[in-house]
């Protein structure tokens, strides 16, 4: 069983999430290094998708205000 947990706060994603529920935020933060650079690429789907929440990159996050504040965080 895969717990997913948001990202930026910690919070747990319920198994089971009801439709009243405010819809959780499925995105990617990719790095890519260069000898000369490194660049990050943070890109946000329109939709949760359960089949994609294990990809290489994938962020997961609980509301619009932890998206802002993942986005405004400097890289790791």
């Amino acid at each position: 069983m895969v717990k997913i947990t948001c990202d930026n706060c910690g919070i747990e994603r319920p198994e089971r999430p009801s439709t009243a529920a405010v819809e959780w935020i499925l995105g990617y933060d990719i790095e890519m290094e260069s000898p000369n650079a490194v660049q990050r690429s943070l890109r946000f789907l329109d939709r949760w998708d359960d089949r994609r929440v294990m990809e290489f990159g994938a962020i997961h996050l609980c509301c619009e205000q932890c998206k802002a504040e993942y986005r405004a965080a400097p890289a790791a």
